[in-house]
């Protein structure tokens, strides 16, 4: 299953707000993995309509250095 739908820009968002918002420590590893791929797709789509959504680009820059920051190391 793909963590983004074609065509949805905004789902990532849902995705990663998601998993920042969430407390329970069960949880939120599961969270941060679903949102990292969402971001990495749509980092990709972006990427390939040559990033002419520069907004959106750097969100995803910023989105996918939070995410890692929060996973920690491994």
């Amino acid at each position: 299953m793909q963590a983004t739908e074609s065509g949805n820009p905004t789902m990532w968002r849902q995705v990663y707000q998601d998993a920042l918002l969430e407390f329970d420590p069960v949880h939120v590893r599961p969270k941060l993995q679903a949102a990292k791929h969402a971001v990495e797709d749509r980092l990709c789509e972006v990427l390939s309509h040559d990033g002419k959504d520069r907004r959106e680009l750097l969100d995803l820059r910023d989105a996918r250095r939070i995410i890692l920051l929060l996973e920690g190391p491994e």
